[in-house]
C-alpha cells in the first residue's frame, strides 16, 4: 500500500465513528452475476445516497467519513481499478462510482433475461450500452462480476452523453457528479461558497478554480516552510559533530513528509477537489514522500555509520572507519534508488519495466565507467587484505608517504615533502606495497675502509671491540650472531669492513637517530684503534631498512 494511503487511512481510522448510517453490519457485496453486480451497484448507490443527505443536513466530520467509507466500499468492491496508479486509486474508484451512479440512474433496469444466455462468457454489456462487466478468471477474487477497467476510462465520455437525460430510477435525487465537483468538508460545508466570484467557481482540470488555488497555496506552503527549516539546518549542522549533525539533517525529510501529509490530509478531507486536479496533487504529495523517504533512508545508512565510528571499538581514522564510509557512500544510493523505484510504480511507472531500464542502464554505465568500477573493487580488496591503514607510511613503487585517505575510487599518499599523491585503488591493488610502519624493527648496515696496512692485530682488535660497543646500545637487539663486524673485502689498497645490527627503530626518524648513534660509536672505536696510524680512508655506503 502506497505510503499516503496508509497514512491517510490512519487518520481515518483514528477519528470516531458514531454516524447511525454507518454502524451495524452490512450484507456482503453480490458480485456472483452481472445482474447481480448491477443491481448490488444501485442498492449501494440508495444508502450512499442517504448517508449523503444526512451529511449535508449536519455536515460532521462522521458524517464525511461514512459517505467516504461507503464509496471505497463501491469502489473497492464492484469496480475492477487495476488500471489505476495506486497512489491515485482511492480517489479515482470514488470519481468513478459518482459518473457510474448517473449513468446508471438514467438507463433502464437490465431484466434476468439479458444473462439466461450467458454460459461460459467471461463479459457483458448492459443492454444497448457499452458499458461492460467483465468475470475476474484468476487471483483470489477469481469468480466475481466487476465494471470493467475500460469502462471506467470511458465513464466521463458516457457521463456526458446521458447526464441530460431523466433520471429513471426511483428516489434519486443526487447528481453525483456535481455534487462531488463542489463537495466540501464539515469546516467549509456552511460557508457559502456560492457567493464566491463566478471566475473562482468555474472549473479547472476538472475542478473549481478555488480549489485548485487551494491546493497550489498548500503545496507552495509545505515548499516555503521545508526551505525555511533546511537554512536553519545548514546553518546549524556544521556547528555538530558527526552523529548529531547527521541526526539534525535527517530532520529536513520527516518534517518535509509530515507537513506533506497533513497539508494533503486537510486537502482531501476539507477541499475535496476532483478530476486531474485532484489526481496531479495525489501524484505531487506522493512523489514528495517517496523522495522524503529516499532522503531519509540516505541519511539513515550514513547516520548508523557515524554512529558505528563514534564508539571507542573504531577509532576514526582506523582502516574499519574508512571502510564503513565507503560502504555508505555506495550503500546509501543504492538503498535510496530502491525506495525511488517503489515509488514509481506506486505512481504508475512499471517496477519492471523501470528495473529493466536501470539494469541495461547500469550494465551501459558500468561499461563506460570500466575503470572506476575497477577502482571500486580495487578499494575493497584493499580494505579486505588491510595491507596498510589510515596514518601508515607505506613504499609503494618508487614513492613513499604516509596513507591519509582511502575512498571508493582511490587513495590520497603525504610524501615527506608536503605533496598528496592520489593514487588509483586498482593500482595500489596491484603493486607491491611495503608497510614501513607496520615493521617490528630496522637494520643498520654500514660498510668503511682501512688502509691495507693495518696491522692484523688491531685489525681484530677492531672487530671485536666494534661487536661490543654496539651491544652497549639498548636499543640494539642481541643474538647469536647480531650485531656483527666482520671483514667482507680486500682491494689491495684497503680492506673492507661491514657492521650490521638489528635496532628498535619502527619509524623513520628513530632510526635516523639509532644510526646516528651508531656512526658515532663506530668513528669513536676506529679512532681508538687507530689512533697511530694513518687516518682512515672512509669509503661509507649506508643500508637500512
Amino acid at each position: 500500500m502506497a505510503i499516503l494511503r496508509m497514512a491517510l487511512l490512519a487518520v481515518l481510522m483514528a477519528l470516531p465513528l458514531h454516524h447511525a448510517g454507518a454502524t451495524g453490519l452490512l450484507p456482503e457485496l453480490d458480485t456472483s452475476s452481472p445482474l447481480a453486480t448491477y443491481r448490488t451497484f444501485l442498492s449501494e448507490a440508495q444508502r450512499l445516497q442517504r448517508l449523503y443527505e444526512t451529511y449535508r443536513a449536519a455536515p460532521s466530520v462522521d458524517g464525511e467519513i461514512a459517505v467516504g467509507r461507503a464509496m471505497n466500499r463501491m469502489a473497492d468492491g464492484l469496480l475492477d481499478l487495476s488500471e489505476y496508479p495506486p497512489a491515485t486509486r482511492t480517489k479515482d474508484g470514488t470519481f468513478a462510482v459518482g459518473y457510474l451512479a448517473d449513468i446508471l440512474h438514467r438507463l433502464p433496469a437490465p431484466s434476468p433475461d439479458s444473462i439466461a444466455h450467458l454460459g461460459d462468457a467471461t463479459r457483458w454489456s448492459v443492454p444497448g450500452t457499452q458499458i461492460r462487466l467483465r468475470k475476474v478468471t484468476q487471483g483470489p477474487r477469481m469468480g466475481e462480476w466487476l465494471f470493467a477497467a475500460d469502462t471506467l476510462e470511458r465513464l466521463p465520455e458516457f457521463h456526458a452523453q446521458i447526464i441530460a437525460e431523466p433520471v429513471l430510477q426511483p428516489d434519486v435525487g443526487v447528481n453525483w457528479h456535481q455534487a462531488q465537483m463542489y463537495a466540501t468538508g464539515p469546516l467549509l460545508a456552511r460557508w457559502r461558497l456560492e457567493n464566491l466570484p463566478h471566475w473562482l467557481r468555474a472549473t479547472m482540470l476538472g475542478t473549481p478554480v478555488w480549489k485548485a488555488l487551494t491546493q497550489v497555496t498548500g503545496l507552495l506552503l509545505v515548499v516555503l516552510a521545508m526551505l525555511s527549516w533546511r537554512g536553519w539546518v545548514a546553518r546549524r549542522a556544521p556547528l555538530l559533530p558527526p552523529v548529531r549533525r547527521r541526526l539534525l539533517w535527517l530532520t529536513v525529510p520527516l518534517a518535509l513528509a509530515v507537513l506533506l501529509t497533513i497539508s494533503h490530509a486537510i486537502v482531501v478531507s476539507q477541499i475535496i477537489p476532483t478530476g486531474m486536479a485532484a489526481d496531479t496533487g495525489t501524484i505531487v504529495v506522493t512523489v514528495g514522500l517517496y523522495a522524503a523517504a529516499a532522503w531519509a533512508v540516505w541519511l539513515l545508512c550514513w547516520l548508523l555509520v557515524e554512529a558505528a565510528i563514534a564508539t571507542p571499538a573504531i577509532p576514526d581514522d582506523s582502516l574499519d572507519a574508512n571502510l564503513l564510509r565507503m560502504l555508505a557512500r555506495v550503500g546509501a544510493p543504492l538503498a535510496a534508488a530502491s525506495v525511488l523505484i517503489f515509488g514509481a510504480s506506486d505512481v504508475g511507472v512499471p517496477a519492471v519495466g523501470l528495473l529493466a531500464g536501470v539494469s541495461i542502464g547500469g550494465i551501459a554505465l558500468a561499461l563506460a565507467a570500466q575503470s572506476t568500477v575497477e577502482n571500486l573493487f580495487g578499494g575493497l580488496s584493499i580494505f579486505a587484505d588491510r595491507p596498510f591503514r589510515v596514518g601508515d607510511v607505506i613504499r609503494f613503487g618508487d614513492a613513499s608517504g604516509q596513507v591519509e585517505a582511502i575512498g571508493p575510487r582511490s587513495a590520497r599518499i603525504r610524501g615527506a615533502d608536503g605533496t598528496l599523491t592520489t593514487v588509483p585503488n586498482s593500482d595500489l591493488a596491484k603493486m607491491q606495497v611495503t608497510n614501513i610502519t607496520a615493521r617490528t624493527g630496522s637494520l643498520f648496515r654500514h660498510r668503511f675502509a682501512l688502509p691495507a696496512t693495518t696491522p692484523r692485530p688491531r685489525l681484530a682488535a677492531l672487530l671485536r671491540l666494534l661487536r661490543t660497543r654496539m651491544a652497549e646500545l639498548p636499543v640494539v637487539e642481541q643474538s647469536a650472531d647480531m650485531p656483527r663486524a666482520r671483514l667482507v673485502g680486500f682491494t689491495g689498497d684497503a680492506v673492507q669492513i661491514e657492521v650490521e645490527a638489528r635496532v628498535h627503530a619502527r619509524t623513520d626518524a628513530e632510526f635516523m637517530e639509532v644510526q646516528e648513534a651508531l656512526v658515532l660509536v663506530l668513528m669513536n672505536t676506529v679512532a681508538e684503534i687507530t689512533e697511530d696510524e694513518a687516518p682512515a680512508r672512509a669509503t661509507a655506503d649506508a643500508l637500512a631498512e
